[in-house]
């Protein structure tokens, strides 16, 4: 508990530790790229540890008031691994071998399939448990009781599991301290290691599906100078790309709700919650694939090459805007297609595998109910790069931006533009656990349930994607 917050900072890209903390400004002092790159590293983690205090604090107190010195062993050990994943998640991506940069896209891949599956088997037999006492006693004080009874249950067994591994010699505090001390050396060792440029990195070459892309758009962008300029982009970057192919067909959203899925499906075998738990899924996976596509291909898609002819654009009266978001509105929907096809297809392959062929009827009329919401996530995931773009256009600042991301207030708009989504997604979760946990929709009151769900989608969807005509 008290390092699982760390989780976020390993996980988090190059590209957002430099615009976070100004990396291209610090370069202009003079030390090497390197030099500043591991400076930025330490001041990374250093105000992680700070910002997350609150988080993982207590519970590390909790563990040494009740375990004395094998809890101070256990968070000392739990700190200095994740201290050991920091350092290596930074070497492997500065790595200029293909191979270990694929095993890097695995190995964090794997890594939220454990997340998903974890939460969920933590979470299905308190569910079960719960559905048995509603199903007993009903909303009563008798379910409280009953419930109260099994978590002092299972807070007893933990407490005497814990108190086993205390007395035993694999986890003595002497051993875990041994160990931990030895993370925290080879880390240090490890970080010399770190580095900042990924220019000379060996490159992916073009796969088919990005050459059929571009010859289906090549007779429309005879008569688009915007769209036959970001294909032109695209045709060069994609013989060029620093991931893996397959890392656009598998996001990590896709492993973190299949690992969840391993634990929850099993349980499950009410159709409309088939179809609710699909429908849901799927915008997530959807959602996921299309924001990877837009990460490998920054120049095209967060507008960084149009950032580079701001002057170009401000010469031109009235700048071409509204064009402008439709080319990327264009490419972006015929290039997610076989991402998000292959996504979608092998998450409803899963649901057949572990509920049969009626679970996968139920998925599969869920993907049909989805798919009109494909074009509303490509419009919703452009939207704010290109309102900051917008805003800078209009603003006539001079200052060097390589990206709208660089701009001081690309976070309010981004919090601002997500509201509603984020707001819609937070019930959704909280309502159906608050529905499953207390037996409050059952049977065909699920698939209402589903069917106001994706309502209220399309509804988020469609305001989101109503911004081009604005500007």
């Amino acid at each position: 508990m008290s390092v699982s917050p760390f989780i976020g900072v390993l996980l988090e890209s190059k590209e957002a530790l430099q615009r976070q903390y100004h990396y291209h400004y610090v370069r202009l002092s003079g030390v090497r790229d390197d030099e500043v790159w591991q400076r930025l590293l330490k001041i990374h983690y250093a105000v992680s540890l700070l910002r997350l205090l609150p988080i993982w604090l207590p519970p590390s107190i909790g563990l040494m008031m009740m375990f004395g010195i094998t809890g101070a062993s256990f968070v000392w050990f739990g700190h200095t691994m994740l201290l050991l994943l920091y350092v290596t998640s930074h070497i492997v991506r500065g790595s200029t071998f293909r191979a270990i940069g694929a095993f890097s896209a695995f190995f964090f891949r794997m890594a939220s399939f454990a997340i998903g599956y974890v939460v969920l088997a933590a979470i299905v037999p308190l569910l079960q448990l719960s559905r048995q006492a509603v199903r007993m006693y009903g909303l009563s004080l008798s379910y409280l009781v009953y419930m109260d009874g099994y978590v002092a249950h299972w807070q007893q067994l933990f407490y005497e599991r814990m108190t086993s591994w205390r007395e035993g010699w694999l986890f003595s505090s002497a051993t875990l301290s041994f160990i931990g001390a030895g993370f925290a050396l080879l880390a240090l060792i490890c970080f010399s290691f770190t580095r900042a440029s990924h220019s000379d990195k060996t490159a992916y070459m073009l796969y088919s599906w990005h050459q059929r892309v571009i010859e289906s758009l090549k007779i429309r962008s005879t008569n688009n100078a915007i769209l036959y300029k970001d294909l032109c982009l695209l045709t060069r970057q994609a013989r060029e790309l620093t991931k893996p192919p397959w890392s656009l067909f598998l996001p990590g959203e896709w492993f973190l709700v299949a690992g969840a899925n391993l634990a929850l499906l099993p349980i499950v075998h009410n159709g409309s919650i088939i179809l609710f738990l699909f429908m849901f899924e799927m915008y997530i996976v959807m959602t996921g694939t299309l924001r990877a596509i837009t990460d490998v291909f920054r120049d095209i898609f967060q507008f960084e090459s149009e950032m580079e002819r701001l002057t170009v654009f401000r010469l031109l009266s009235p700048p071409p805007l509204v064009p402008l978001i439709e080319a990327k509105w264009t490419l972006l929907e015929r290039l997610g297609v076989y991402p998000c096809m292959t996504a979608v297809g092998l998450l409803l392959l899963e649901y057949i595998g572990l509920l049969g062929m009626r679970g996968g009827l139920w998925a599969a009329m869920g993907a049909v109910v989805m798919m009109p919401v494909y074009s509303l996530v490509v419009k919703r995931i452009l939207r704010t790069d290109y309102e900051v773009f917008c805003l800078v256009l209009a603003s006539g600042e001079q200052a060097a931006l390589t990206s709208p991301r660089d701009y001081a207030g690309y976070m309010v708009i981004a919090a601002g533009n997500h509201s509603f989504h984020r707001l819609l997604i937070y019930i959704t979760v909280f309502s159906s656990l608050l529905s499953a946990f207390f037996m409050l929709l059952k049977g065909w009151s699920w698939a209402c349930y589903s069917v106001l769900f994706v309502l209220m989608l399309y509804l988020v969807l469609w305001n989101s994607s109503q911004y081009a005509r604005r500007t």
